[in-house]
């Protein structure tokens, strides 16, 4: 089941988008912004992870696939068996909040607890590129005069937390390329928001 080939990463590509397309899953933003297809996201972190030097199909593939099994109710087992790759299936399964009935807060907390534990450099990495992804977003929106509060459940302050506790994490721990993208997305972010408060 882990036999990588030519045909993992757009099998992953076709499976991600079309999972995330049956969900009708956009990027948040707030009214009258543009609301791009999901797919975006997941193209965006795995450029992220290629360019950081992760160029491993196994990776890659995870990488279109990071968010299926947290929005699109897939699980580890089914995902492996729709991709046809347990490594992958893992991968993703170790970047997932899957328990939505938690507070958002309890949920982020347990994030970092679980990648701190892993502490597997691809895992990190994955998460990285991820969360590189979404500040990016969000700096996106922020640059046209929206707070964070106009399209994410929580405002600055707890967002500012969320990610500056990632990157004690990601720090060391994560191809250093990459990290120094998250890192200017992060400063970016911080400073937009301020602005904003």
């Amino acid at each position: 089941m882990n036999n990588p080939d030519d045909s993992l990463v757009p099998n992953a590509m076709r499976l991600a988008e079309y999972a995330h397309r049956q969900r009708n899953h956009r990027r948040k933003a707030p009214p009258g912004e543009d609301r791009p297809a999901y797919f975006l996201h997941l193209a965006e972190v795995a450029w992220l992870l290629m360019e950081g030097g992760i160029r491993d199909a196994e990776s890659v593939a995870a990488a279109y696939l990071h968010d299926i099994i947290e929005d699109c109710g897939y699980d580890e087992t089914a995902l492996a068996e729709a991709i046809g790759n347990a490594r992958v299936a893992a991968l993703v399964a170790d970047v997932s909040e899957t328990d939505k009935n938690q507070s958002w807060e309890d949920r982020q907390q347990h994030y970092r607890e679980r990648l701190a534990a892993l502490n597997d450099p691809m895992i990190l990495a994955l998460s990285c590129a991820d969360k590189t992804s979404n500040l990016t977003d969000m700096n996106r929106l922020m640059a046209k005069g929206h707070p964070t509060s106009s399209f994410t459940q929580r405002g600055f302050e707890a967002q500012r937390a969320k990610f500056a506790a990632l990157d004690a994490l990601f720090q060391d721990r994560t191809p250093e390329r990459l990290y120094r993208r998250f890192q200017r997305a992060l400063a970016e972010f911080q400073e937009r928001g301020r602005a904003l408060v």
